[in-house]
């Protein structure tokens, strides 16, 4: 009878791994905040709470991401990037899911590049701003500047976009920019001079040169090789049998274990989603399992499919715990320096250094290594069972504090001050934040309320539809067809530099330098040629005719 009853155990066991409900989303459902300089801010979807954005956070459909004092740099998945310059924020209307592969941002202010290296279908990119809508037709390198809610430059450096705006739709090719005021276009599409005009285009031009970085796709599958440079500058590349290449992380800790250096967050679309501290942990914990071995440690063997945390949980009374899964599908366990890849008991040992756990109540802890129970105290909760089952419950809102900056400017998070991940060491916080009300005076708080008011009806106005539709008899086939010339050489040679296709600089304008990219053959009216801050001594431009047709709206 002990028997039958031990063998129905095991086999729940085993059904609790096989029936995993089938996820909503996919590999590039997750956009991910790769990269930043300052002070960045996040505003989940349909929330008015801010919290600081930090390296390896995911970024959902309706997540609003904003710049102070700061720069920022956003995977889009398929080797496609979004930079974020100072004083600048943007929504992510859309992101993909099974069956729609749609990306739509939205600009409200400051400067973005798109750095677009893979597109499989045209249009599956828009870019909206109050004054027009963008749909990227090709691979390219575009700019857009927006000023002041009511004017809008867009800069294609290479590559061939479709605007729309109140008047139809146009087309902007290679070495073209286009302004719209209030949704109307300022004139046709000009030529500009591609140059390193201001800070922004710098910072790009160094991310661009760090991507080129990437070296050819010797151990990840072409799923993940946009993680390739990354992961060959912080470990090491070993052959382990049966499962091939695996990487082993450099500099970490004696007591460092995976799913540990972190912490969860709850996103709709996934569930409790684990935010990793280590630099090059956003493929290594949403891709692929791990395994332990006394000759290497712990390595990462990769897989192609995206997932929030590849771990089995533990739910006792009053303790949370978890272990990554190994690549059988079993929770892992190290014993006596033995790694158990298909451990098909139906407890797992309390003394398995795989093991973390922690109280119901930290499951939000900003360091989850901070208070992770000892082996000692984990012994004392008896039995413990894992399932793929992750906690059913969802975090309650958190507190939101203001921390001022720099001039008259303050910064909304949470009061728990940001983790940075130094190597070979436990994660430590950050001293430099002392976030706290007492040090804001009350025009500051004022103008956070206002802000928050501004960002409630911005999400009124986002549920709606977005923009300008686009044409559907502008494509770039039928722009191939009716296109005459290519691109002047310098114009060429400047995209080929950026995109590591030649060695060769950018071209300085002979001008004197200015913010402004290019001068506007035409403008509507004078009050509209008050409204723009740019100048017109940087760029040479002239005047071109639109290489597409105009679309009436209807």
């Amino acid at each position: 009878m002990k028997k039958i009853a031990g063998a129905i155990t095991i086999l729940l066991f085993f059904l609790s791994f096989a029936n995993a409900q089938e996820p909503k989303y996919t590999n590039n459902s997750f956009a991910r905040l790769s990269y930043i300089t300052g002070n960045i801010y996040i505003q989940r979807a349909a929330d008015l709470e801010y919290e600081e954005g930090i390296v390896n956070m995911p970024i959902t459909e309706g997540d609003r991401l904003g710049t102070t004092e700061g720069r920022a740099e956003i995977f889009i998945g398929k080797g496609n990037y979004v930079r974020l310059d100072h004083n600048t924020k943007i929504d992510f209307l859309n992101l993909p899911k099974k069956g729609d592969d749609l990306i739509q941002i939205q600009i409200w202010s400051g400067n973005v590049y798109f750095s677009i290296n893979s597109l499989e279908k045209e249009k599956d990119i828009e870019i909206h701003t109050p004054d027009v809508s963008v749909y990227v037709l090709d691979t390219g390198l575009y700019r857009i500047d927006m000023r002041e809610n009511v004017e809008t430059e867009i800069f294609v450096f290479n590559g061939l976009v479709e605007t729309a705006g109140e008047t139809g739709s146009v087309l902007i090719k290679d070495g073209q920019r286009l302004e719209a005021i209030e949704g109307r276009f300022t004139s046709r599409p000009t030529k500009f001079m591609a140059a390193t005009d201001d800070s922004f285009d710098r910072w790009n031009e160094h991310r661009d040169s760090q991507m080129r970085k990437h070296l050819a796709s010797q151990y990840l599958p072409e799923e993940l090789e946009d993680f390739e440079y990354e992961l060959a500058e912080y470990g090491d590349w070993t052959y382990v049998p049966p499962y091939g290449n695996v990487w082993v992380p450099g500099s970490v800790g004696m007591d460092w274990r995976p799913y540990y250096n972190g912490r969860w967050l709850w996103i709709p679309l996934s569930g409790w989603t684990w935010l990793p501290y280590e630099p090059w942990g956003w493929a290594t914990f949403h891709y692929g399992r791990w395994h332990w071995s006394i000759g290497i440690g712990w390595y990462w063997i990769p897989t192609t499919i995206w997932g929030p945390g590849w771990v089995g949980w533990y739910s006792g009374y009053d303790y949370y715990g978890w272990a990554p899964m190994s690549y059988w599908g079993y929770p892992g366990v190290i014993i006596n320096n033995m790694y158990y890849g298909r451990y098909s008991r139906s407890y797992y040992p309390y003394n398995s250094r795989a093991l973390t756990v922690i109280h119901k109540n930290q499951l939000r802890a900003r360091n989850v290594s901070k208070v992770a129970l000892s082996q000692d105290s984990v012994k004392k909760l008896g039995e413990i069972s894992l399932s793929k089952k992750a906690p059913a419950i969802r975090p309650s809102k958190g507190s939101i504090s203001v921390q001022k900056l720099d001039g008259k400017k303050v910064f909304l998070h949470s009061k728990d001050s940001a983790v940075k991940y130094e190597p070979g060491k436990r994660v430590t916080r950050t001293s430099s934040r002392k976030p706290g009300p007492a040090s804001v005076d009350s025009k500051s708080i004022k103008k956070d309320t206002a802000r928050n008011i501004k960002a409630t009806q911005e999400r009124k106005i986002i549920k709606k539809r977005t923009g300008y539709s686009s044409s559907p008899s502008i494509s770039v086939r039928k722009y191939s067809k009716i296109k005459t010339k290519k691109s002047s050489s310098t114009l060429s040679q400047i995209y080929n530099y950026i995109s590591g296709k030649s060695s060769s600089k950018y071209i300085k304008s002979s001008s004197s330098r200015s913010s402004s990219r290019g001068t506007t053959s035409k403008k509507i009216n004078s009050s509209s040629r008050s409204k723009s801050s740019r100048s017109t001594s940087s760029r040479t431009s002239s005047r071109s005719s639109s290489s597409g047709k105009v679309k009436k709206k209807k």
